[in-house]
Parts: structure tokens; sequence; C-alpha cells
């Protein structure tokens, strides 16, 4: 250590950690084989949180960030990597992950991956006052940052963006955009669009993925794992009924439970016949209404967590009964790895899990795993 208090480091741990006299530091933007200078941060539980000041030495995998303002915009965090080594670093994460959280040993995963570039089909943009220019909000600040162009942001925003986002309101603004047709928050309340020949709608103020390039390819995986007909499917945190759109076409009965009223409204348009079910509650609230009985009446259950994964209440349901096959879709390995932990505990065993990398120039990953009951 420095008098200033840095410290010059050799990293030779996993991305981001460096191991400084038997203390794991997380610095975030470090690569492995790299050395550095760095600033410590306090410990809190056994760990502490570095701030990189300087790379001495650098990876053959680091680039130079093709966007002026990264490392100042809130959006990207993983553009200091070529885009191979991102896909590389996303699968030795989520390994991680289940070494860690898991207590499981995995192989690397598949990971599947798109365009780079130009595949956010959804943005927030932020205006901070009537004459000001609409961007992105900075990294680790409510300050808002002009942006005329991003380059992950799909083609048809150029003109909102270059524009300065004439017109928005003063505020956060839900923006999407598909081709060269934009819809914007309080302008317009919903978009519908057809995503592997099906129309959906969805709402502007609600959530839907980004990547609608490697969504269809998300959806062909879900389905791929589940029985090719049934007779009844859940849909847990079904959101506006993405998937259960798709699995109404294999199951008499596909059983959707939203806690959002709005998300499930849209799910009864997009879930289409006349014997499904839909429940506008917490999921945890259901399944607590739910006996062993219902569970061995199913062909299949999804799940799609938000990013704190799946509760105590959930995974005790999840537990029970006989059903064969459960899917897992995940945007946090670390809370993947968790629940796989405790749902092989009571009986399941994942059978496959495959990657995708939807929001490249990001360390966000989306994932799929697949449970059959031993």
């Amino acid at each position: 250590m420095t008098q200033q208090g840095f410290v010059e480091k050799l990293v030779s741990g996993g991305d981001g950690l460096v191991r400084d006299d038997g203390l794991v530091v997380f610095v975030p933007g470090v690569l492995p084989g790299e050395k550095i200078l760095y600033r410590p941060g306090p410990i809190r539980k056994g760990f502490s949180r570095g701030t990189l000041l300087e790379v001495l030495v650098s990876s053959e995998d680091r680039r130079e960030p093709p966007c002026p303002l990264y490392g100042e915009c809130g959006g990207c965090d993983f553009m200091h990597l070529s885009d191979l080594a991102q896909q590389k670093a996303k699968t030795r994460l989520v390994q991680e992950a289940f070494r860690r959280l898991g207590k499981k040993e995995i192989a690397l995963p598949e990971l599947v991956a798109g365009p780079p570039w130009g595949y956010r089909a959804r943005i927030q943009l932020h205006k901070d006052h009537p004459g000001a220019s609409a961007g992105f909000k900075a990294r680790g600040s409510d300050r808002t940052i002009p942006v005329t162009y991003c380059a992950v942001a799909a083609p048809g925003f150029s003109p909102l963006l270059a524009g300065g986002g004439a017109g928005l309101p003063v505020g956060r603004t839900n923006v999407f955009a598909v081709g060269n047709e934009v819809w914007i928050e309080g302008k317009d309340p919903f978009v519908t669009l057809t995503l592997a020949g099906k129309p959906l709608v969805s709402a502007l103020d609600g959530f839907f993925q980004s990547n609608l390039i490697l969504l269809p390819l998300l959806i062909q995986e879900v389905l791929e794992s589940l029985p090719r007909s049934g007779t009844k499917v859940l849909d847990l945190y079904g959101g506006s009924g993405l998937f259960g759109a798709f699995l109404a076409d294999r199951f008499e009965t596909v059983v959707e439970v939203e806690q959002n009223p709005a998300a499930l409204a849209l799910a009864r348009k997009n879930v289409v016949g006349p014997f499904h079910e839909f429940y506008p509650t917490s999921l945890e609230a259901w399944v607590g209404h739910q006996n062993q009985r219902v569970t061995q009446k199913l062909d299949a259950i999804v799940v799609d967590p938000p990013r704190t994964g799946l509760s105590s209440e959930v995974t005790n349901y999840l537990g029970r009964g006989s059903v064969p096959r459960l899917t897992y879709v995940s945007c946090n390995p670390d809370t993947l790895a968790r629940d796989t932990r405790t749902l092989e505990t009571l009986g399941w065993s994942m059978t496959g899990l495959k990657l995708f990398d939807f929001y490249p120039q990001t360390t966000h990953i989306e994932a799929v795993a697949r449970f059959v009951r031993l």
C-alpha cells in the first residue's frame, strides 16, 4: 500500500475480484491478469469494495470503450471488454455463482448471443426541465446526462435522440421502438407488436423484455423444455402473459398468477382461450391457498421471478406434489444458483442451463434452467 492509501496489485482472481492479504476486494472494471492501482473501501461482511484508479498492465481482453459517455452514463458497465470477452466473462460469472451460492459445480453453460449493438427496443429517457435535452441517468447519481446517440439502442430511436427528445415531458418517459415505429409513454398507453408470429400487447409503463432479437429464442427454449401438449400449466410471475401466450397453444389451461392487476389485464388479452385462469395476487398469497391435490394435476410449471428470486413460500410449494417439469427463467445468476440448491433438496434436479446475452455491454444475463422431478 502506498502512502496515499492506494494499492498496487496484480489481479489473479475472477472478474473484478482482488485478493489483498487474504481479503477479497471487489473492484468493478478490473479483468483477470491486469496490474492495477486501486483505492480500498471499508470492509463489510468479510469483503471490501475498491475503486479502480489506473490500469497499469492491461488484459488483452480490454478495449477502449467505443462510447464517449462510458463510465459517466449509468447504462453500460461492461463496454471495456471486447464482445467475445464479455460473453466468456458472463458464463464464468454464472459458473461462479453456482459454485459460491449453489454449492454446485457446473460446466460452463452455453450462451446464446445476438448483435452487440442496436438491440435495445425499450429505453427510459429523462428530462429535467422543459428546455432540457433528454438523456440517461449518470452512474451512481440522479443527474441526467444529455444523450443524442446511443449505440445499444434500436435504430428507431435515432431521430428522437438526435432531436434532444423534443416533445417529451419532464421526468421519466418509457419509449419503445420497433423498426421505424416509436411508441412514447403518455402519448401511447400500449405497444402492440408481433413476436414469433404472435401479436402481443404491452403497456408502455409496464415491464417488457428489451431485446426483441433474442426474445423469440428464449421463448423457444422455454417451450422446448416442456411437454408438447398437456392439460394444465402454471405461469408464475406471469406479467402480461409473454410466456402464457405461447403456452396456450400447447395446454388446455394456463394458470396466470401476477400481482400487478394492470399486467394481468393485458395477460387476459394475450393468453387466448376459454379455459385459462387469471389470479391478480402475489404468488405467496396464491400458494398459501393451494394444496397438494392441485399440484398433482399439473403437467409443468414456469417461473419467471424478479431479481430477488423465489421466496421460501414459493419453493416450499414447488417441493410439493409430483409435477414432472419445472422451467426457471432468471435475470439474476445469484438467486438462480441459490434457488437451485433449495429446489434440489426438495426433489428437483437441474438437467439443463442455457444463457441468453440480452444486454451486451452490461453485466446482465438471462438464463433458462430446466428441472425434472426425481
